[in-house]
């Protein structure tokens, strides 16, 4: 009985070394975890702001002489100023939509890109698409007709 005891005498506090190395592992894993996630949040924030640049660039190209007869309208290259300005301000190349919806003088701008992320844990890891609407409409009071 004795030599058995003795024997375990030389293993204790074993686990107190496992439970330490274990710790560290998921410590690391939870600050990986909190990076990627702040990146991605980060990406959202940036494409929001370029969507909110892309459709007021887009409503500033306001028709004033439509607008002085009481109708909504824009000038045609509303869609070029605001895609310019959404892909310049995101950093994303192409990825800036404009539409102008029927009858009404507001700009939809969707600015969508694909955010890459590699995850520690292989079921979070991959790639997110993220895509960010905001709606803007000119404001035509007091301003002076062109043409």
């Amino acid at each position: 009985m004795l030599r058995r005891h003795a024997k375990r005498a030389g293993e204790r506090g074993q686990i107190l070394v496992m439970f330490a190395f274990s710790m560290l592992f998921l410590i690391v894993g939870m600050i990986a975890v909190a990076v990627d996630l702040s990146q991605l949040y980060e990406t959202r924030v940036r494409l929001q702001n370029a969507a909110e640049q892309a459709s007021t660039a887009g409503a500033n190209q306001v028709n004033y002489v439509a607008a002085e007869r009481g109708q909504a309208s824009l000038l045609p290259s509303f869609a070029s100023a605001c895609s310019g300005a959404g892909d310049a301000f995101s950093g994303v190349a192409r990825s800036t939509t404009c539409t102008n919806p029927e009858g009404t003088d507001e700009v939809i701008a969707t600015v969508t890109t694909q955010a890459a992320v590699a995850m520690p844990l292989p079921l979070l890891g991959g790639t997110f698409t993220i895509t960010t609407t905001f709606t803007a409409a000119p404001v035509v009071g007091g301003l002076t007709p062109v043409g």
